[in-house]
């Protein structure tokens, strides 16, 4: 005899939560802003002039001595889960030990007995196996000048990224999106799937690495634009995604498309198109034309006249039967912008 049951607890059940985050949307509208590195954008040369002189020197550091990109902040959330209050999950980023702010810091990618050894003695970096992070001789140095410094890098990071949420730029610009992610939150909880599936039908992949995640967490993002991502552990599956690509079932979508393209697999319906797009015909002459049964084409007609592909139009007792080349070029469009959508 087998048995089967569900190991999980009721202290287990699946948390499953879709809100707006103030933390995750202060780190999209910092990514965006700074990684774009365009002296002459206006937003950016506004919260230049308000930064302090050391996070202004800070900056420039990371500008010119640096190819990091301030999304890795996002790398945060899970040690410091405070979605709600941007001023204390920087205050718990910076109280992190040395060793889980690197190991965060390098999106896990690093692990952290080689982040303890580092620390201890940065010039073990010379000898280290090359990683993205410390690739060329310049990124060496870099890295080098961090670990050495360590307490005052984290120190003016954590000053800047504090004085970029207070400017009045970055006030300004997160008080106006405020209200704006709740269509998409609606957009999101409306697809009927199950937290793992919808979760991986977001992020449009299959996941390589799955859990017996205890919590779902879907968070819309304005300035992330129309970007995806998840962050995740053994607990927790959290699944970030922009507001500029609204999502859409696409299971109904592909559907739809599928009834119409069964209308078009058969090769004598599609003699018949090639027949109809040229005259108006009825059905008893399609059969000749075909050399198959009155009853056969009429079959085949009614499919397609279903399907939208063929119009049908009545003179005097007989039923004629033209193409519908609007709708079959609509269709076909519809299949290329499912396939590819332009970006």
């Amino acid at each position: 005899m087998s048995l089967e049951w569900d190991s999980r607890s009721k202290a287990d059940e699946v948390v499953v939560e879709h809100f707006h985050s103030s933390a995750v949307e202060f780190i999209a509208f910092t990514s965006s802003l700074l990684d774009s590195r365009k002296d002459k954008d206006r937003l950016y040369g506004q919260l230049l002039k308000e930064l302090d002189k050391t996070s202004a020197e800070f900056l420039d550091f990371w500008n010119t001595r640096t190819d990091w990109s301030f999304t890795f902040l996002f790398n945060f959330i899970l040690p410091c889960p405070y979605f709600h209050d941007v001023e204390l999950f920087l205050e718990k980023i910076s109280i992190l030990s040395d060793p889980d702010f690197l190991y965060h810091f390098f999106g896990e990618s690093i692990s952290k007995k080689q982040i303890i050894e580092l620390i201890k003695d940065p010039e073990k970096l010379k000898s280290a196996e090359d990683t993205i992070w410390w690739e060329t001789d310049e990124k060496k140095a870099a890295m080098h000048d961090v670990l050495k410094n360590l307490p005052d890098f984290r120190n003016n990071f954590i000053s800047l990224l504090l004085d970029i949420y207070q400017s009045r730029t970055s006030k300004n610009e997160l008080a106006t999106i405020s209200n704006g992610a709740q269509e998409s939150i609606d957009k999101v909880k409306s697809i009927d799937m199950e937290p793992l599936a919808l979760a991986q039908y977001i992020m449009g992949k299959t996941f390589r690495r799955i859990s017996l995640y205890q919590m779902y967490y879907y968070i819309p993002s304005y300035f992330f634009a129309a970007n995806r991502i998840r962050i995740f552990d053994t607990k927790t599956c959290i699944i970030i995604y922009g507001v500029d690509a609204p999502l859409v079932d696409y299971r109904k979508k592909s559907a739809e498309l599928e009834l119409q393209l069964k209308a078009l697999s058969d090769r004598n319906r599609i003699l018949i198109l090639r027949m109809l797009a040229r005259n108006k015909e009825y059905g008893a002459k399609i059969a000749e034309y075909l050399g198959i049964t009155t009853a056969t084409v009429s079959h085949h007609l009614e499919l397609l006249k279903k399907a939208g592909f063929v119009k049908e139009e009545k003179v005097g007792t007989i039923k004629y039967f033209s193409y519908n080349q609007e709708h079959a070029e609509a269709t076909l469009k519809q299949l290329q912008d499912f396939i590819k959508p332009k970006l």
